[in-house]
């Protein structure tokens, strides 16, 4: 169910990029973190947005500020990944 998590990760991730993630060279960079991106709780996401993606947004050549890391990292602690996103509920919606 946490890998839904990841999933948020990946599409926050790229709109604050304006491009698509590289999204296993992102889930290599959780992992290298020593976090599981299948497991990973809301805490654990937050401090890989705070301490280690800034690096490996640096290794990418696609830094980012840090105010906007953190508030992606809050975003992520506070995801219910049990409760579908709005994408998915109007993805229902329309058939």
């Amino acid at each position: 169910m946490n890998r839904r998590r990841f999933d948020h990760l990946v599409t926050e991730l790229s709109i604050l990029l304006g491009r698509r993630v590289a999204r296993f060279s992102l889930w290599q960079a959780v992992g290298e973190a020593g976090y599981d991106p299948e497991r990973w709780n809301g805490a654990e996401a937050e401090r890989f947005c705070t301490i280690a993606l800034p690096h490996w947004l640096r290794s990418q050549g696609l830094p980012v500020a840090e105010p906007k890391l953190v508030r992606l990292g809050r975003r992520l602690r506070r995801f219910d990944p049990s409760l579908p996103t709005p994408e998915e509920h109007f993805a229902r919606l329309g058939g």
